[in-house]
C-alpha cells in the first residue's frame, strides 16, 4: 500500500492545536470522499439536511483529503471505498496511524459487501449500500453523528 503523507509513523498529520471541526466555524465538518462527482453532490446535499446543517468538504480522493486535515479535523468521515488513486482501505490504514485521525468516526458508502464489525477497529461505524440508501436514510444517519 503507499502511504499517503509523508510524515514519521505516529506523527500525525500537521493539525496540533486544531480541534474536531475546526475554530474557523461552529458548524460540524463532514469530509465527503468520493469520487463520482454526481454521487458527491447527491450525497453532500442529503448531509446538508441534517438538523446541525454540518459543513461539507467533497474530495475526489484520498491525498486531497489527508492533505486538508492541516486546516482542521472533520467530525466525520463519509468515504466511499473504491477511490480512483489510493483507495478507501488505504485511507482507512492512514488515519488509524495517527492518534488524532484514529478517532474520527467513519461511515462508509459502498457498493461491496463489507461487515461494519470487521471494520469497527478502523473507526467505521456504519456501512450504508449505494443500492438502497435514500436521501432521507442518510441524512437521518449524518444526524446522529453530528
Amino acid at each position: 500500500m503507499t502511504a499517503l503523507s509523508s510524515a514519521p509513523q505516529g506523527a500525525g498529520p500537521a493539525t496540533a492545536g486544531f480541534k474536531s471541526g475546526s475554530a474557523r466555524s461552529s458548524a460540524p465538518l463532514i469530509y465527503l470522499l468520493e469520487d463520482d462527482p454526481i454521487m458527491a453532490e447527491c450525497l453532500a446535499l442529503s448531509c446538508r439536511r441534517a438538523p446541525s446543517s454540518p459543513t461539507i468538504k467533497v474530495f475526489a480522493d484520498a491525498i486531497s483529503a489527508m492533505a486538508d486535515f492541516d486546516h482542521g479535523l472533520p467530525n466525520l468521515i463519509l468515504l466511499d471505498i473504491m477511490l480512483n488513486g489510493p483507495n478507501g482501505f488505504t485511507f482507512l490504514n492512514e488515519l488509524m496511524s495517527y492518534s488524532d485521525t484514529s478517532a474520527i468516526p467513519i461511515i462508509l458508502i459502498t457498493s461491496l459487501e463489507l461487515r461494519a464489525r470487521s471494520l469497527e477497529h478502523y473507526g467505521v461505524r456504519e456501512i450504508l449500500s449505494k443500492e438502497t440508501l435514500t436521501p432521507a436514510g442518510l441524512t437521518a444517519i449524518v444526524g446522529r453523528y453530528v
